[in-house]
């Protein structure tokens, strides 16, 4: 699997376009003007194949409706945050589903805490961790829905399945880490 991260939209969302060899991608968090990732994916010959959401919030979702225009692709999200999207999602997801599309393989992991329908996806090994998880921090709980006892079994439950690997941590903003560091120097690990 390849990754391609594109930061957009006012708050600079880190969008994923997640792709295999045979051009099968999915999208991760759009959220803000999906032209540069549609763009992207007509040059480079990919399909998208799924929008996929780590949460509702605006700044992940901005460019759902457009992208999904553009691309005719399925949208995913947490069942928990499917009332957050303007429109309805062809897909909520409670975790533990492995998608496929063509040769691209994704596992969807519920991580509530940030919101109550937050969702990590996992491929050959990285981790889109949305806002549950960023270099250094974590997402805020302060906002309706959070919740911070839930986003500690959340990080609790990533920790105890990543913590022997060099899992890279693709987070809802800022820089790309990984699990080894985040371990290390992340006071909420």
């Amino acid at each position: 699997m390849q990754v391609t991260v594109f930061p957009i939209g006012k708050l600079r969302a880190n969008c994923c376009v997640a792709y295999e060899k045979d051009g099968s991608a999915a999208v991760i968090d759009p959220g803000g003007d999906p032209s540069p990732v549609a763009e992207y994916m007509e040059k480079n010959g990919l399909v998208c194949r799924a929008i996929l959401l780590t949460h509702g919030h605006d700044d992940h979702t901005e460019g759902v409706a457009r992208l999904k225009e553009m691309t005719s692709a399925p949208v995913y999200v947490g069942s928990g945050d499917a009332y957050r999207l303007d429109q309805a999602a062809d897909q909520t997801l409670s975790g533990g589903e492995e998608l496929v599309f063509g040769e691209l393989r994704i596992e969807a992991i519920p991580s509530p805490g940030h919101t109550e329908g937050g969702m990590c996806y996992y491929s050959d090994g990285v981790l889109f961790a949305g806002d549950t998880l960023f270099r250094g921090s974590v997402g805020r709980t302060d906002f309706p829905g959070g919740d911070l006892n839930e986003l500690k079994r959340s990080l609790s439950a990533l920790t105890e399945r990543f913590s022997d690997s060099d899992t890279t941590v693709i987070p809802g903003h800022g820089e790309i880490t990984d699990f080894r560091h985040e371990l290390e120097y992340n006071p909420y690990l």
